[in-house]
């Protein structure tokens, strides 16, 4: 029975996606996001309770992957065509960023069983980008901006670039560390939660700041050198 509990976690991400897709078709695309960020977490479970309870195995490697490839791919993919790119030319946009979350998760699962991952992810996560994007229909629609449209598209092309580079970024923060680095993101987390409990618009900002961590450190860590290099 324990065996089947991170595996249960992994389906109810999947009914989330399937969920949220119905809702998507059916033009409620707040709800849709919201259950794209409820799988999110379930995800995050499911692994988090598999190395824990040291249930890992290749099944869930793999159902883990396929899940993702549906709740985190196709549905925000189908999420952000039917509501800001419903032409020829957004459903090719779509695809892109479909196409990159695939490359990224089978990057993820070749590193897994390699056994390459190291302490930060390699490019930006599937779940966080799927997030990111369906939170932007969520913040247009509370708050509706100009150029909503080609914003979206921008949005798009630069998770779909993110997701596919070799940056690096933080996972969930390591709430036993105490180093400065981790007190700020345990600060970070902690504030994105309250935030986002007090009223939802503020998660999109929020998780924008951690999808654009990753430029920030590798152009941090450049200039850094280059300092140093010349000092």
């Amino acid at each position: 029975m324990r065996q089947f509990i991170p595996t249960a976690f992994t389906i109810g991400n999947l009914f989330c996606g399937f969920l949220a897709l119905h809702y998507a078709f059916s033009g409620n695309y707040v709800p849709a996001a919201w259950l794209i960020f409820l799988g999110a977490v379930f995800d995050k479970m499911d692994g988090q309770l598999a190395r824990v309870m040291g249930r890992d195995s290749m099944f869930g490697l793999q159902f883990d992957s396929i899940v993702d490839a549906c709740t985190f791919g196709i549905v925000p993919a189908a999420i952000i065509y039917q509501a800001h790119l419903p032409t020829g030319w957004g459903l090719a946009l779509a695809f892109v960023f479909l196409l990159c979350g695939a490359m990224r998760l089978a990057r993820f699962n070749t590193l897994s069983l390699d056994g390459e991952r190291g302490e930060f992810y390699m490019g930006l996560a599937i779940p966080t980008a799927a997030v990111c994007l369906t939170q932007y229909v969520v913040f247009v629609k509370a708050w509706p901006i100009p150029h909503a449209t080609p914003l979206a598209v921008l949005l798009i092309l630069v998770l779909s670039f993110l997701m596919v580079s070799r940056l690096n970024y933080d996972s969930v923060p390591n709430f036993r560390g105490i180093s400065l680095s981790d007190r700020f993101k345990q600060l970070y987390f902690v504030t994105t939660v309250g935030l986002t409990i007090y009223d939802g618009i503020f998660f999109f900002p929020m998780i924008l700041v951690y999808v654009f961590s990753g430029p920030l450190r590798w152009i941090f860590r450049l200039v850094h050198g280059a300092v140093t290099q010349h000092a």
